[in-house]
């Protein structure tokens, strides 16, 4: 109760302080005065300590992207793992897009939507992996520019802005109506894309006090399906030198011997091109699975503005996006019994594909008011978002009625002739619901004091509470694992509240020397039970510098710490169960059996209410040039995070004793519930440089934008694990575009480059380096290209090209072996779509 009298009475005062002045002055807001993402103090020029990079609404029409996902994904600042896209049966990530940045997780990088935070991704892994804000529910044509603040942002926007921060912000004072439509389709003929989106805006906020902004966005995608693409066409990946990925969960049905171990005989007679060895073998890429997925979308934002007086504007944003998705994944596998006693693994095709619906919203209501009055800039704004999600599934079953009818004889897995009318008496339809809230009350207050030698000193204060709420609910038999086909899934019911309050300081303590200085103190607690306050509160300070030796230079440099809190989930959502294969030596020996085993277990994972909070240091140094034609910046980084909350691996539980037996099925169960355990370290090199050329008929303008890593790396106990250039973490990426302004014609080519790296998932240490002759995956490129016209007034037609050259992503055995990824033969950095034509439309009612 204490912290919220403090907060209303901090926020009351400087709301009551702004109206008060306001009232008795009349200058109008200074529109040249803008906040740049990174700073709460606005300043006239935009280029200041932090290393910002913006990309407007030009930059976003060159890329050709579609989806916001898309457009971030084409940056060479941008990590990418795609899985969401991608793959159609992960049961919380499906059709979601989340962002990386500096190596890091999507949990480290805070976004927002007009510098206001959004609620993350409703339902995510127990381990906290996909808790972040899935940027697909944001609609590409409602953004105006995006900044991306690239050396942490905890000491403005809060303790979780450890990477970075992401601020989509949206059109403002608009007054006209537009009209946009695009098609897209793929050279073969599939992944068709459709979008129309309208945005009108009427009223001028200085000449008539008031003005309104509305956006509708529709999208559709046709999903692309891994039979239809050479390189997933099969999971049997020895046309390309790989391995034979091929389930043992054959529908002909492969016996198992007292031990669990495959006797090399089939219930049914296999088919020669599914018999691999003595194995009969499943191709589940042969059929069904997406290799991207489908989407269907619709969204709106509506945005209205009043000015109150000449220096006071309030305004409400409302913002809303629905997202519907339809995933299938192949009937179910299992063991089933013989007559005989023995069991065999095989695969129920009789009961049909399991099907997940998943029905994703997001929305958010702002409200604020805010002004400029006798050289004070002040703010106070209240808001909600909530975020939805729901996944209907069927053609699942309830387990306690499948073992008695598999005990009793009563289903042949082999066959299709089973009794329809019992298959469907066995079949339950498990629902998932969840629901992510933010709700955020927040004000502050900058300015300027006296003058040093190189300027006013500007400040700013603020204070924020935010209440963030999270319910996960599976259905009872699913928190049971009481459904065959699906996994155990644990319910969330939980909150927390977080006070913070910020100080800081623009310092041009020289002509040419500017200093941000800046403190945020966050607060955390929680009513749920079982909540450990070990830690929940915690200052993060940031000190930056610029320092202009001449006025084409420009050295910048930034201290920064941070802490981020667990995920409500990680803290208390219970333990999640999946099903593994032990076939490691090591992992075999461990258990007490032979080395070359090869037995089904079970991963039992999940929450832990007593983990502490992640800390983390940043530091940038970096150099701006701006030499008239070329200009141009490069920026070392260096991230540091020390309690990094991680799982033990398989080994290493197994290692620590972290096992047992289920007494009903002796099945083993390993136990990787999260812990504190990890350090943390990623450095690396941001280059950005171009050049513009005046030619007879236009302006030329290359570019280069390249990140590329140093160092990345984790350890958990003894020895630092390098995870650079192994799979999916290339040392670089790479963009190279030319883009020609030639009046009514417009044309851009960008150069995608994504590093190589070994094909393994193994972290080689210094005692422990990757064996030699180690397969590499090649560097990947892609080129794109968009011719624009604009001869005819209003209306602006957009020719492009993405994938130019039709370029197939290089084939990995690691993705193709391993059930964690896609097992598409590729990467998640990339997608299979091939060379992808799309044809747009605008026009502008002036």
């Amino acid at each position: 109760m204490m912290k919220m009298n403090r907060l209303a009475f901090a926020l009351a005062t400087m709301g009551l302080a702004g109206f008060a002045i306001g009232a008795s002055a009349a200058e109008e807001i200074k529109a040249e005065r803008i906040e740049v993402t990174g700073s709460s103090i606005k300043r006239v020029t935009a280029e200041g300590p932090a290393p910002v990079e913006v990309i407007t609404r030009k930059d976003i029409e060159r890329t050709g992207a579609t989806t916001t996902n898309e457009l971030l994904k084409s940056l060479s600042t941008i990590d990418i793992f795609d899985q969401g896209e991608l793959a159609s049966n992960s049961p919380s990530g499906s059709g979601t897009g989340n962002i990386q940045i500096r190596g890091l997780s999507e949990t480290d990088v805070l976004v927002l939507l007009n510098g206001r935070r959004l609620p993350v991704n409703a339902l995510h892994d127990g381990s906290g992996a996909g808790a972040a804000v899935d940027i697909n529910m944001i609609p590409i044509s409602a953004i105006e520019r995006v900044e991306i603040l690239k050396d942490g942002g905890s000491a403005i926007y809060g303790a979780d802005a450890v990477a970075g921060v992401i601020n989509f912000i949206t059109k403002k004072n608009y007054q006209s109506i537009d009209v946009r439509g695009k098609y897209g389709v793929s050279s073969r003929d599939d992944g068709q894309e459709k979008s129309a989106s309208v945005t009108a805006g009427f009223g001028d906020i200085q000449e008539q006090g008031f003005n309104v902004l509305a956006t509708l966005d529709v999208f559709k995608r046709d999903p692309i399906y891994r039979k239809d693409r050479d390189i997933s066409k099969s999971v049997d990946f020895r046309r390309l030198g790989g391995s034979d990925g091929r389930s043992s969960f054959s529908p002909y049905g492969n016996i198992l011997n007292d031990d669990g171990a495959f006797t090399g005989e089939q219930v049914r007679p296999c088919p020669a091109d599914q018999l691999s060895g003595t194995r009969c073998r499943y191709d589940f890429n042969a059929s069904l699975l997406t290799a991207y997925n489908g989407a269907d979308r619709q969204s709106g934002l509506l945005l209205g503005t009043v000015k109150i007086t000449n220096d006071i504007r309030a305004y409400v944003q409302g913002f809303y996006s629905k997202s519907e998705d339809h995933f299938e994944a192949h009937p179910v596998p299992d063991y089933f019994l013989l007559p005989d006693g023995r069991y065999y693994a095989g695969r129920f095709m009789q009961g049909g594909p399991r099907i997940t619906d998943r029905k994703s919203t997001l929305s958010q209501f702002v409200a604020g008011v805010e002004g400029y009055t006798a050289n004070l800039d002040w703010s106070f704004v209240v808001g909600q978002g909530d975020g939805k999600v729901t996944n209907s599934d069927k053609n699942y079953y309830n387990a306690d009625l499948w073992a008695d009818a598999l005990g009793s004889g009563r289903i042949d897995a082999t066959v299709n002739t089973n009794d329809a009318a019992f298959v469907e008496t066995l079949k339950v339809k498990p629902v998932r619901k969840g629901e992510s809230k933010n709700t955020f009350v927040d004000g502050k207050i900058s300015g300027e004091l006296f003058e040093l030698p190189g300027g006013p000193m500007g400040w700013a204060v603020g204070v924020s509470h935010v209440k963030e709420e999270l319910t996960d609910t599976p259905d009872a038999l699913t928190q049971a694992g009481k459904v065959v086909g699906s996994i155990q899934q644990a319910a969330v019911s939980a909150d927390r509240k977080a006070l913070g309050y910020f100080v800081e300081l623009q310092l041009p303590v020289l002509d040419k020397l500017e200093v941000q200085a800046a403190i945020r103190y966050d607060d955390y607690s929680s009513s749920a039970k079982g909540f450990k306050d070990n830690d929940a509160s915690k200052a993060s300070p940031k000190l930056a510098f610029s320092y202009r030796p001449t006025k084409n230079f420009m050295v910048r440099g930034s201290y920064s710490e941070s802490f981020r809190m667990p995920t409500l989930k990680q803290l208390f959502g219970a333990s999640d169960q999946g099903a593994i294969d032990v076939e490691g030596a090591a992992e075999c020996t461990g258990l007490g059996l032979p080395a070359n085993c090869e037995i089904p277990a079970y991963q039992v994972g999940g929450s832990n209410s007593a983990l502490k909070p992640e800390k983390g240091k940043t530091y940038n140094l970096g150099l701006v040039a701006d030499l008239g034609a070329f200009s141009g910046s490069i920026d070392f980084w260096r991230v540091e995070k020390d309690n990094a909350i991680d799982q033990p691996t398989i080994l290493d539980a197994i290692r620590a004793g972290s096992w047992s037996q289920d007494p009903t099925n002796n099945r083993y169960l390993i136990f990787t519930n999260l812990q504190n355990i990890s350090q943390v370290e990623s450095q690396g090199i941001d280059l950005d440089a171009q050049y513009g050329l005046k030619l007879p008929f236009g302006k030329l303008v290359i570019g280069d934008t390249i990140t590329y890593y140093q160092k990345t790396r984790e350890r958990k106990a003894g020895e630092w694990e390098s995870t650079l250039g192994i799979y999916a973490s290339p040392r670089y990426r790479n963009t190279v575009k030319a883009e020609l302004d030639a009046g009514k014609w417009a044309g851009s080519m960008a150069v995608r480059t994504t590093g190589g790296f070994y094909d393994t998932d193994e972290q080689p240490s210094a005692s422990n380096p990757l064996p030699a002759g180690t397969r590499k995956v090649p560097s990947h490129t892609e080129t794109d290209m968009m011719v624009s016209f604009t001869g005819i007034k209003g209306l602006r037609l957009d020719f492009g090209v993405k994938n130019l050259f039709d370029r197939m992503p290089p084939f990995s055995n690691q993705n193709a072996s391993d059930n964690t990824y896609t097992q598409m033969g590729f990467a998640e950095l990339y997608s299979s779509r091939g060379r992808f034509y799309q044809l747009g439309a605008q026009y502008t009612f002036n």
